[in-house]
Protein backbone atom coordinates (compact mmCIF):
# COMPACT_ATOMS: atom_id res chain seq x y z
CA UNK A 1 0.00 0.00 0.00
CA UNK A 2 1.22 3.33 -1.02
CA UNK A 3 1.83 5.82 1.95
CA UNK A 4 0.35 9.09 2.50
CA UNK A 5 2.07 12.26 0.85
CA UNK A 6 2.88 13.67 4.24
CA UNK A 7 4.55 10.56 5.50
CA UNK A 8 6.36 9.79 2.04
CA UNK A 9 7.72 13.30 3.02
CA UNK A 10 8.69 13.45 6.52
CA UNK A 11 10.67 10.05 5.54
CA UNK A 12 12.33 11.33 2.89
CA UNK A 13 13.29 14.73 4.52
CA UNK A 14 14.45 12.28 7.49
CA UNK A 15 16.36 10.70 4.84
CA UNK A 16 17.68 13.91 3.49
CA UNK A 17 19.20 14.64 6.55
CA UNK A 18 21.04 11.38 7.21
CA UNK A 19 22.52 12.05 4.22
CA UNK A 20 23.70 15.68 4.66
CA UNK A 21 25.26 14.12 8.05
CA UNK A 22 26.98 11.59 6.21
CA UNK A 23 28.46 13.63 3.28
CA UNK A 24 29.64 15.95 5.77
CA UNK A 25 31.41 13.50 8.18
CA UNK A 26 32.90 11.97 4.47
CA UNK A 27 34.27 15.50 3.65
CA UNK A 28 35.51 15.69 7.32
CA UNK A 29 37.37 12.91 7.52
CA UNK A 30 38.90 13.37 4.07
CA UNK A 31 40.00 16.80 4.32
CA UNK A 32 41.26 16.10 7.85
CA UNK A 33 43.10 12.60 6.90
CA UNK A 34 44.54 14.61 4.04
CA UNK A 35 45.68 18.05 5.50
CA UNK A 36 45.27 17.47 9.72
CA UNK A 37 48.46 20.23 10.65
CA UNK A 38 45.97 22.28 8.60
CA UNK A 39 43.28 22.20 11.16
CA UNK A 40 45.11 21.76 14.06
CA UNK A 41 43.76 18.37 15.58
CA UNK A 42 44.47 17.55 18.72
CA UNK A 43 41.71 14.45 19.55
CA UNK A 44 41.71 11.18 17.81
CA UNK A 45 40.45 11.68 14.36
CA UNK A 46 36.92 9.68 14.68
CA UNK A 47 36.12 12.22 17.72
CA UNK A 48 36.87 15.17 16.20
CA UNK A 49 34.75 14.19 13.40
CA UNK A 50 31.96 13.34 15.86
CA UNK A 51 32.39 17.32 17.49
CA UNK A 52 32.26 18.55 14.10
CA UNK A 53 28.96 17.04 13.46
CA UNK A 54 27.54 17.88 16.74
CA UNK A 55 28.46 22.09 16.32
CA UNK A 56 27.96 21.65 12.65
CA UNK A 57 24.12 20.55 13.13
CA UNK A 58 22.99 21.75 16.20
CA UNK A 59 25.25 25.21 16.79
CA UNK A 60 25.39 25.70 12.95
CA UNK A 61 29.30 26.32 13.55
CA UNK A 62 30.92 25.24 10.92
CA UNK A 63 34.37 26.14 12.32
CA UNK A 64 36.54 28.67 13.61
CA UNK A 65 34.47 30.08 16.02
CA UNK A 66 31.52 30.85 14.11
CA UNK A 67 34.06 32.85 11.26
CA UNK A 68 33.68 30.12 8.44
CA UNK A 69 29.81 30.63 8.79
CA UNK A 70 30.01 34.23 8.92
CA UNK A 71 31.93 33.92 6.12
CA UNK A 72 29.63 31.90 3.82
CA UNK A 73 26.81 33.63 4.93
CA UNK A 74 27.26 36.63 3.33
CA UNK A 75 27.37 34.90 -0.02
CA UNK A 76 25.02 32.53 0.75
CA UNK A 77 21.46 34.51 -0.28
CA UNK A 78 23.30 35.69 -3.88
CA UNK A 79 24.11 31.94 -4.46
CA UNK A 80 20.49 31.24 -3.25
CA UNK A 81 18.72 33.53 -5.37
CA UNK A 82 21.14 32.69 -8.39
CA UNK A 83 20.64 29.11 -8.53
CA UNK A 84 17.15 29.08 -7.34
CA UNK A 85 16.38 31.21 -10.55
CA UNK A 86 18.18 29.19 -13.10
CA UNK A 87 16.90 26.20 -11.96
CA UNK A 88 13.57 27.68 -12.40
CA UNK A 89 14.04 29.53 -15.68
CA UNK A 90 16.05 25.93 -16.82
CA UNK A 91 12.72 23.80 -16.52
CA UNK A 92 10.18 26.29 -17.09
CA UNK A 93 11.86 27.16 -20.57
CA UNK A 94 12.77 23.95 -21.06
CA UNK A 95 9.30 22.54 -20.83
CA UNK A 96 7.64 25.19 -22.67
CA UNK A 97 10.37 24.69 -25.61
CA UNK A 98 9.15 21.03 -25.50
CA UNK A 99 5.87 21.48 -25.73
CA UNK A 100 6.52 23.91 -29.15
CA UNK A 101 8.69 21.18 -30.65
CA UNK A 102 6.30 18.19 -29.66
CA UNK A 103 3.22 19.89 -30.89
CA UNK A 104 5.00 21.23 -34.42
CA UNK A 105 7.42 18.60 -35.23
CA UNK A 106 9.39 19.01 -37.87
CA UNK A 107 8.60 22.55 -38.26
CA UNK A 108 10.74 25.78 -38.47
CA UNK A 109 10.44 26.70 -35.00
CA UNK A 110 11.10 22.99 -33.95
CA UNK A 111 14.50 23.12 -35.97
CA UNK A 112 15.35 26.58 -34.13
CA UNK A 113 14.36 25.50 -30.71
CA UNK A 114 16.52 22.34 -31.23
CA UNK A 115 19.58 24.29 -32.87
CA UNK A 116 19.29 26.72 -29.78
CA UNK A 117 19.82 24.13 -27.60
CA UNK A 118 22.18 22.31 -29.39
CA UNK A 119 24.45 25.72 -29.16
CA UNK A 120 23.84 25.82 -25.35
CA UNK A 121 24.87 22.57 -24.78
CA UNK A 122 28.27 23.22 -26.79
CA UNK A 123 29.08 26.41 -25.28
CA UNK A 124 30.53 27.11 -21.85
CA UNK A 125 28.21 29.59 -19.78
CA UNK A 126 31.26 31.81 -18.92
CA UNK A 127 31.55 32.41 -22.92
CA UNK A 128 28.76 33.26 -22.97
CA UNK A 129 28.41 35.27 -20.24
CA UNK A 130 30.98 37.46 -21.66
CA UNK A 131 29.36 37.60 -24.85
CA UNK A 132 26.37 39.13 -22.94
CA UNK A 133 28.34 41.75 -21.12
CA UNK A 134 30.39 42.53 -24.42
CA UNK A 135 27.21 42.86 -26.67
CA UNK A 136 24.60 44.44 -23.91
CA UNK A 137 26.64 46.02 -20.98
CA UNK A 138 26.19 49.82 -20.64
CA UNK A 139 29.33 52.06 -20.14
CA UNK A 140 31.92 49.98 -21.94
CA UNK A 141 31.14 50.91 -25.54
CA UNK A 142 29.09 47.82 -26.22
CA UNK A 143 27.22 47.50 -29.22
CA UNK A 144 23.78 46.97 -28.31
CA UNK A 145 23.83 49.12 -24.73
CA UNK A 146 19.94 48.21 -24.45
CA UNK A 147 19.70 47.59 -20.53
CA UNK A 148 20.27 44.11 -20.10
CA UNK A 149 23.19 44.05 -17.20
CA UNK A 150 22.79 47.25 -15.17
CA UNK A 151 25.62 49.55 -14.51
CA UNK A 152 25.50 48.08 -10.57
CA UNK A 153 26.41 45.23 -9.60
CA UNK A 154 24.61 42.05 -7.33
CA UNK A 155 22.33 44.21 -5.12
CA UNK A 156 20.75 42.23 -1.85
CA UNK A 157 16.82 40.95 -2.59
CA UNK A 158 15.94 43.11 0.68
CA UNK A 159 17.65 46.50 -0.55
CA UNK A 160 15.71 46.98 -3.75
CA UNK A 161 13.95 44.18 -5.14
CA UNK A 162 14.06 45.34 -8.90
CA UNK A 163 18.01 46.10 -8.80
CA UNK A 164 18.08 42.56 -7.48
CA UNK A 165 16.05 41.25 -9.88
CA UNK A 166 18.01 43.31 -12.77
CA UNK A 167 21.26 42.18 -11.47
CA UNK A 168 20.11 38.98 -11.62
CA UNK A 169 17.94 38.65 -15.08
CA UNK A 170 21.21 37.75 -17.62
CA UNK A 171 22.78 35.37 -15.18
CA UNK A 172 19.55 33.28 -14.45
CA UNK A 173 19.11 32.86 -18.77
CA UNK A 174 22.78 32.07 -19.22
CA UNK A 175 23.01 29.42 -16.21
CA UNK A 176 19.89 27.44 -16.58
CA UNK A 177 20.37 27.61 -20.40
CA UNK A 178 22.28 24.23 -20.60
CA UNK A 179 19.00 22.82 -18.22
CA UNK A 180 16.87 24.62 -20.40
CA UNK A 181 18.36 22.13 -23.60
CA UNK A 182 18.07 19.31 -21.61
CA UNK A 183 14.42 19.33 -20.38
CA UNK A 184 13.13 20.94 -23.99
CA UNK A 185 14.02 17.37 -24.92
CA UNK A 186 12.97 15.63 -22.36
CA UNK A 187 9.23 16.56 -22.50
CA UNK A 188 9.74 16.86 -26.38
CA UNK A 189 10.12 12.59 -26.32
CA UNK A 190 7.73 12.49 -23.63
CA UNK A 191 4.57 13.99 -25.25
CA UNK A 192 5.31 12.56 -28.65
CA UNK A 193 5.72 9.23 -26.67
CA UNK A 194 2.29 9.62 -25.53
CA UNK A 195 0.78 11.77 -28.42
CA UNK A 196 -0.36 7.62 -29.65
CA UNK A 197 -2.12 6.40 -26.05
CA UNK A 198 -5.47 5.36 -25.80
CA UNK A 199 -6.17 8.68 -23.20
CA UNK A 200 -4.71 10.76 -25.41
CA UNK A 201 -7.03 9.81 -28.38
CA UNK A 202 -9.92 9.40 -26.11
CA UNK A 203 -9.64 12.98 -25.27
CA UNK A 204 -8.81 14.39 -28.59
CA UNK A 205 -12.24 12.28 -29.38
CA UNK A 206 -14.14 14.33 -27.21
CA UNK A 207 -13.62 17.34 -28.84
CA UNK A 208 -10.38 18.98 -26.76
CA UNK A 209 -8.28 21.09 -28.66
CA UNK A 210 -4.98 19.93 -29.02
CA UNK A 211 -3.41 22.93 -26.33
CA UNK A 212 -5.82 21.56 -23.81
CA UNK A 213 -5.21 17.64 -24.45
CA UNK A 214 -1.48 18.96 -23.92
CA UNK A 215 -2.13 21.08 -20.86
CA UNK A 216 -4.54 18.66 -19.08
CA UNK A 217 -3.66 15.17 -20.08
CA UNK A 218 0.00 15.12 -21.51
CA UNK A 219 2.06 17.56 -19.55
CA UNK A 220 1.16 15.93 -16.31
CA UNK A 221 2.51 12.64 -17.46
CA UNK A 222 5.78 14.66 -18.84
CA UNK A 223 6.59 16.41 -15.79
CA UNK A 224 8.05 13.86 -13.16
CA UNK A 225 10.72 12.71 -15.92
CA UNK A 226 11.53 16.64 -16.22
CA UNK A 227 11.68 17.43 -12.83
CA UNK A 228 13.78 14.53 -12.08
CA UNK A 229 16.11 15.22 -14.64
CA UNK A 230 15.94 18.93 -13.12
CA UNK A 231 17.53 17.13 -10.01
CA UNK A 232 19.85 15.30 -11.27
CA UNK A 233 21.28 18.34 -12.81
CA UNK A 234 21.81 20.37 -10.05
CA UNK A 235 25.57 19.96 -8.95
CA UNK A 236 26.44 20.71 -13.02
CA UNK A 237 24.21 23.72 -12.33
CA UNK A 238 26.65 24.64 -9.40
CA UNK A 239 29.05 24.20 -11.50
CA UNK A 240 28.09 26.87 -14.02
CA UNK A 241 26.80 29.12 -10.68
CA UNK A 242 31.22 29.07 -9.91
CA UNK A 243 31.85 30.26 -13.06
CA UNK A 244 29.38 33.00 -13.74
CA UNK A 245 29.79 34.64 -10.19
CA UNK A 246 32.96 35.77 -11.18
CA UNK A 247 31.86 36.99 -14.59
CA UNK A 248 28.95 39.08 -13.52
CA UNK A 249 30.40 40.12 -10.10
CA UNK A 250 28.04 37.93 -7.82
CA UNK A 251 29.20 38.14 -4.60
CA UNK A 252 28.67 34.54 -3.40
CA UNK A 253 30.25 31.66 -1.53
CA UNK A 254 32.22 30.20 -4.15
CA UNK A 255 34.04 33.52 -4.68
CA UNK A 256 36.05 33.30 -1.30
CA UNK A 257 37.50 29.62 -2.61
CA UNK A 258 40.44 30.79 -4.64
CA UNK A 259 41.55 32.71 -1.12
CA UNK A 260 41.30 30.48 0.35
CA UNK A 261 43.59 27.44 -1.11
CA UNK A 262 46.18 30.24 -1.82
CA UNK A 263 46.31 30.53 2.06
CA UNK A 264 45.59 27.09 3.04
CA UNK A 265 42.29 27.77 4.96
CA UNK A 266 40.83 24.55 4.42
CA UNK A 267 38.19 25.05 7.27
CA UNK A 268 36.74 27.84 5.23
CA UNK A 269 36.69 25.09 2.21
CA UNK A 270 35.55 22.73 4.02
CA UNK A 271 32.56 24.55 4.93
CA UNK A 272 31.75 25.70 1.31
CA UNK A 273 31.83 21.85 0.14
CA UNK A 274 29.76 20.83 3.08
CA UNK A 275 27.30 23.59 2.07
CA UNK A 276 26.74 22.79 -1.30
CA UNK A 277 26.56 19.06 -0.65
CA UNK A 278 23.33 19.92 1.64
CA UNK A 279 21.72 22.02 -1.27
CA UNK A 280 22.32 19.34 -3.46
CA UNK A 281 20.82 16.73 -1.14
CA UNK A 282 17.85 19.29 -0.35
CA UNK A 283 16.94 19.76 -3.71
CA UNK A 284 16.96 16.41 -4.68
CA UNK A 285 14.44 15.84 -1.21
CA UNK A 286 12.21 18.19 -2.91
CA UNK A 287 12.08 16.26 -6.43
CA UNK A 288 11.49 13.28 -4.71
CA UNK A 289 8.78 14.93 -2.88
CA UNK A 290 7.08 16.27 -5.64
CA UNK A 291 7.32 13.19 -8.03
CA UNK A 292 5.06 11.82 -5.35
CA UNK A 293 3.13 14.55 -5.03
CA UNK A 294 2.77 14.07 -9.46
CA UNK A 295 2.94 10.37 -9.46
CA UNK A 296 1.79 8.54 -6.79
CA UNK A 297 3.06 5.12 -7.76
CA UNK A 298 6.85 6.60 -6.74
CA UNK A 299 5.45 6.39 -3.10
CA UNK A 300 3.77 2.33 -3.98
CA UNK A 301 7.54 1.89 -5.53
CA UNK A 302 9.19 3.31 -1.99
CA UNK A 303 6.74 1.30 0.31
Amino acid sequence: MASSLPVFALRRLFAAVLLAVAVSALTFLTLHGLYPEAFGDTRPLLVECFHFLVTTFVHFDLGQDGQVAEEIGRGLGADFSLLLGALAFGVLAGMAGGVVCARHPGSWRARVLHISALLALCTPVYVLGMAAILLFKPGISAPLPIGLLPYHGYVPFLDNPLKWLHALVVPWVIAGLPLAAVCMRMTTATMLELRNEDFIRTATAKGLSPLAVSARHVLPVAMPPVISLAGAYTPLLIGNVILLEKVFDVPGIYQVIPGAIDFGNYPLIQGVVIVTAIFVVIVNGLVDIALAALDPRTRLASS
